[in-house]
């Protein structure tokens, strides 16, 4: 496990961490206390052993500029090879990673989400990529801090990083740099917004009638642009309603800037982050850190302090919720309350049963100081094995979990623990193409087909993630219950 003060020593030189809106560093989620090891051993391929892999993907040796490393964390600490992306070429690591199921384990998640943080080698284009699937995540932020390692010199590159700019609040710096450099975007809606936030609203309101005039802008986005410009006769404009599935991050702003408050929770995660602003309401926040922990884009002690930051004033829907974390998390201070009530009632209120498994994370220390001996209680055992990596012996373990769900059939649980037993001839590398269809077999192990999960356990244990494949066949035990419950 990475140790806490080396951490702490990391945490003020963070990227993400220097950005005032920050609600998480890369470092802050990289010391989850349930992230296990990556591997017990350093894996390297035999050249004689050519890798398996789906047929339609093409593996190269691609030529790289070793001086192209961009990332939020280092090596010697994300224990990321520094060629994990180089594998394939970026067209066909955005189609994997933009078609990668979202139904997974959260240690598989995490592994993912520390490999597109992590300082690795590639050209702006692979970065570009996995900034997009950072995006795509929820993880805006560290999206955002990450493009900003590369040039911003063209279209494609710009159109990311404004969007991320976006997501995230930091629309000056933007906006400056466009309209310093007009030639980076051909989006003029998104080149009168930013001579209306950082420039001439003069200029703005001039090239705004030109534009209109020459049909360069939909009816939306003319109207919302048009009441952004005249903010004093605003009353004048018949305001188009709120168009939920076609809203981008560029529409969100203009709403805002005319007072229409577009709440984030039926939006799509990208959005997220932008539910955690300080005008934000309590119950806004909350709906917001808890998409993005499930996801893995948040850490779990953010999402327990946001539950906490308030008092509860009624009851019903989401507040239930709240009232069940709240009341658990005052139980958990003291190991010699019996903590079963508040247990029941904690799990019958989550409704997506993911928070289970962040929140036993962000209670880790305090679960596990409470004896299952003492307190015989299936649901406490079940927190106490999500919390932590290999918190308990794996085997025992794994039996007693199947004994109390029975979720794989007698078959299927005997093959997937002699995958453990299984003697490893042949080792494959710890790079991008190998962990995304190790996270497709658990997708599909989840939705029904059980036997896919050996398979995902063998791949893992191939790259020598021994430790990261035990965690994850202990998580599946409980999470594909829940699933199927």
């Amino acid at each position: 496990m990475i140790r806490a003060c080396l951490l702490i020593t990391l945490v003020g030189a963070s990227p993400v961490q220097a950005q005032n809106n920050t609600p998480i560093s890369a470092i802050e989620w990289l010391s989850q206390p349930s992230l296990a090891p990556i591997a017990e051993r350093k894996v390297t391929a035999p050249e004689n052993n050519p890798e398996k892999i789906p047929a339609k993907i093409i593996i190269s040796n691609l030529k790289t500029n070793k001086d192209e490393k961009y990332g939020l964390i280092p090596q010697e600490i994300s224990g990321i090879p520094e060629n994990f992306w180089t594998e394939i070429d970026s067209d066909t690591l955005h189609q994997l990673l933009m078609n990668q199921p979202r139904s997974n384990l959260p240690s598989a998640d995490d592994l993912l989400i520390r490999a597109l943080l992590a300082t690795t080698a590639g050209d702006t284009n692979v970065l570009l990529v996995r900034v997009e699937t950072l995006v795509d995540r929820g993880a805006a932020q560290a999206a955002y801090s990450l493009i900003k390692q590369a040039q911003i010199e063209n279209i494609q590159s710009f159109e990311l990083f404004a969007k991320t700019a976006l997501l995230t609040n930091n629309v000056e710096e933007m906006c400056v740099r466009l309209n310093g450099a007009r030639h980076l975007s051909n989006n003029e809606a998104l080149r009168v917004y930013c001579q209306l936030h950082s420039g001439s609203r003069t200029i703005a309101r001039i090239n705004f009638s030109a534009l209109k005039a020459l049909g360069e802008f939909g009816p939306i986005t003319s109207t919302l642009l048009a009441a952004s410009l005249n903010k004093e006769n605003k009353k004048n404009f018949t305001l188009p309603e709120v168009n939920l599935p076609t809203m981008t991050p560029l529409d969100f702003h203009l709403w805002n800037n005319i007072g229409q408050t577009v709440p984030t929770k039926n939006l799509p995660i990208s959005f997220a982050t932008l539910g955690l602003k300080k005008s934000s309401t309590w119950l806004e926040k909350i709906q917001a850190t808890e998409r993005l922990s499930i996801t893995g884009s948040l850490p779990a002690d953010i999402l327990l302090q946001t539950y906490n930051s308030g008092e509860v004033a009624t009851s019903g829907g989401d507040w239930d919720r709240v009232l069940a974390v709240q009341a658990l998390n005052r139980v958990l201070s003291d190991p010699i309350i019996d903590p079963s009530n508040e247990l029941n009632y904690f799990w019958e209120t989550q409704q997506d049963k993911k928070l289970i498994a962040t929140l036993s994370r962000a209670w880790s220390d305090r679960l596990l100081e409470f004896s299952t001996t003492n307190i015989d209680n299936d649901l406490l055992f079940q927190m106490q094995v999500l919390s932590r990596q290999n918190a308990f012996p794996f085997k025992m373990t794994m039996k007693r979990l199947q004994n109390k769900h029975q979720l794989l059939s007698p078959k299927v649980f005997k093959e997937v623990m002699s995958m453990f037993d299984k003697e490893i001839f042949v080792s494959k590398e710890f790079r991008a193409i190998n962990i995304l269809k190790a996270m497709r077999f658990i997708s599909k192990a989840l939705n029904g087909d059980r036997p896919a999960l050996s398979k995902a356990i063998l791949l893992y244990r191939e790259m020598g993630l021994t430790p990261l494949a035990q965690q994850l066949a202990m998580e599946f035990m409980i999470i594909g219950n829940l699933n199927d419950s």
